[in-house]
């Protein structure tokens, strides 16, 4: 601890300070702290421990130091850290006056040096007010100190009357004014629709020849000029493109430019007609195994009832003849397509199947292919355009590896979301036709 009382004068009192001190910040190994209490300097050194025996250098880059004792307490002006612990801090804050609250701010969150001095935002409101807010005298100050400036200097000179800028001019009156001129015809309503060039040449012959053969020329030959140059909202659609292909206008593109548009003759598509297929003369024949009947057809036929339908596929199955089952658009559920199963695992001759554009639920559709891993005779499966757009992954899945194991299908009606089910399918099916095309060159070998 030194005093101020102990030196000859105030300056070597302050001299001492700031020697003690720029020892002790060369001394960057050794903590600490200099307080200022009634005008004297309190130096505290704190030092945690003894320095490690084998640490022997201060300068060395690596020091360490020995745990301190459990009983060593800190000292702050004689007084132990803990009791400063319950120190009432409200209450100290309370005592200080407004300028050195402001002091305490500043020291625990000074402003930040890299921002913009408009935004060290500080309350700057606690100034008084100089005098009473008076608004007309206010007002009264800024309209004299406005006449009282002078006004800024114009390029040029104002002059009462003049006017400065585009004038407006009525659209209205522009289409009167030029529906009273002669000029090239217009549209409905006699709208003129002027071409003009815009050429820069000297030669005051080659522009009056150029405006005399415009003059002379032909409304069908401005029509073409006009698509040519790209002047396309003078024309209609027929006359713009066939003045681009190089096509002479007609009567039905028009001549003129205000000429009307025949409108193209409709082409009448006649209606399908419905499908007159007589299932009873089917089924018969379907069920006396007739080597004839090999392909059944009874698309669209929506007012075919369910029984009629379960008839069918019953008697399919006992035909050993019928290649082609068409069932697409008739309004079949999972009801009528369980007889299909039947008709999958036991019919050899069966080729194509077709059950579009039904109430297939998508759990069927799977048990539906995965039947025909009995016989491995169908070469071709529809069945799109079911009630439920999604199958979902794992019926995807399934219907994927059914295919994989199949060696007959070669195309297979069914619209896949997952990429990797598509991408298999398809590598499946185009094996199986790489197997069927060896088999020709293998028949062909043989019977040469």
């Amino acid at each position: 601890s030194f005093s101020s009382s102990s030196f000859s004068s105030p300056s070597r009192f302050s001299e001492v300070i700031k020697n003690i001190e720029s020892v002790f910040n060369m001394l960057s190994h050794v903590p600490f702290l200099c307080r200022y209490h009634n005008s004297d300097l309190i130096i505290y050194l704190q030092m945690p421990g003894a320095i490690d025996q084998r640490d022997k250098s201060y300068y060395t880059e690596e020091r360490s130091f020995v745990q301190p004792d459990k009983n060593a307490t800190d000292k702050l002006y004689g007084k132990g850290l803990k009791n400063l612990d319950e120190t009432d801090l409200e209450g100290l804050l309370a005592n200080l006056s407004p300028q050195e609250l402001e002091d305490l701010n500043n020291d625990f969150d000074p402003d930040n040096s890299m921002l913009p001095p408009s935004q060290r935002c500080r309350d700057q409101t606690d100034k008084e007010p100089t005098g009473p807010f008076q608004r007309d005298k206010l007002l009264n100050f800024l309209e004299e100190t406005a006449k009282g400036e002078v006004d800024w200097e114009e390029n040029v000179p104002f002059v009462k009357g003049t006017k400065r800028g585009k004038i407006f001019e009525d659209g209205e009156d522009l289409t009167q004014a030029g529906g009273a001129e002669d000029g090239i015809g217009g549209r409905g309503g006699g709208m003129e629709m002027p071409i003009e060039l815009d050429i820069e040449d000297d030669d005051d012959d080659e522009d009056g020849e150029l405006r005399e053969a415009l003059n002379e020329a032909p409304e069908k030959d401005l029509v073409d000029l006009a698509g040519i140059l790209g002047m396309h909202n003078l024309l209609n659609q027929p006359q713009y493109y066939n003045a681009l292909k190089g096509r002479q206008q007609d009567d039905d593109s028009g001549i003129t430019f205000g000429g009307l548009i025949r409108a193209p003759t409709q082409k009448v598509i006649p209606d399908e007609p419905e499908n007159e297929t007589n299932v009873d003369d089917c089924i018969e024949r379907l069920e006396a195994d007739d080597e004839g009947m090999k392909e059944v057809n009874i698309n669209n036929m929506k007012r075919l009832s369910k029984e009629r339908i379960r008839s069918i596929v019953k008697a399919a199955c006992s035909s050993k003849h019928i290649e082609k089952l068409s069932m697409a658009n008739i309004s079949i559920s999972d009801s009528e397509a369980r007889g299909l199963l039947e008709l999958l695992e036991c019919s050899p001759s069966l080729k194509v199947l077709n059950i579009e554009s039904n109430f297939i639920t998508p759990e069927m559709l799977a048990k539906l292919l995965r039947s025909t891993l009995k016989t491995q005779s169908l070469i071709e499966f529809k069945a799109e355009n079911q009630r439920s757009s999604v199958l979902g992954n794992q019926i995807e899945m399934d219907m994927m590896l059914t295919v994989e194991e199949n060696d007959s299908l070669l195309r297979v009606g069914v619209a896949f979301q997952s990429m990797e089910a598509r991408h298999r399918v398809s590598e499946a099916l185009e094996r199986n036709y790489e197997r069927l095309r060896l088999k020709r060159l293998e028949a062909k070998s043989a019977c040469g």
